[in-house]
């Protein structure tokens, strides 16, 4: 005979929770790399590296200045998905058959803005 506990261990509830707070970890990372990438294509132009306001009009600055705002729409995705994740997993973290799961997606969804914090003062530092 088996316990009734031993098939709650196996539940999956509030997986989906885990998944999307791990979705906003990989969006907050690849929205850096885009947003570095494009303070990378303003750093390589000839001269020096003008303020935000005084950025010469030239092709190769406003396709930097695209990127830049690429990775920004990328931030907003990734907030509203670390949002989603840690509303989930408080939820789920609340059920009994949830609760390892829902500590999970609100650990995951509280690194999502550290890591953006630690990625962007990176850049800046550069």
């Amino acid at each position: 005979m088996s316990s009734p506990a031993a098939p709650a261990a196996d539940a999956p509830e509030g997986t989906w929770a885990v998944v999307v707070s791990a979705f906003a970890v990989i969006t907050t990372t690849l929205a850096s790399g885009v947003l570095f990438k494009g303070y990378l294509d303003l750093a390589k132009i000839p001269g020096p590296t003008p303020a935000m306001d005084q950025i010469p009009d030239t092709p190769a600055a406003q396709s930097a200045l695209q990127w830049m705002q690429i990775g920004g729409g990328i931030y907003i995705v990734a907030a509203l998905l670390a949002i989603i994740g840690l509303a989930a997993g408080i939820h789920f973290a609340r059920r009994p058959l949830g609760f390892g799961r829902g500590v999970w997606a609100i650990a995951l969804a509280a690194c999502t803005p550290v890591l953006a914090i630690m990625l962007l003062t990176g850049m800046g530092a550069t």
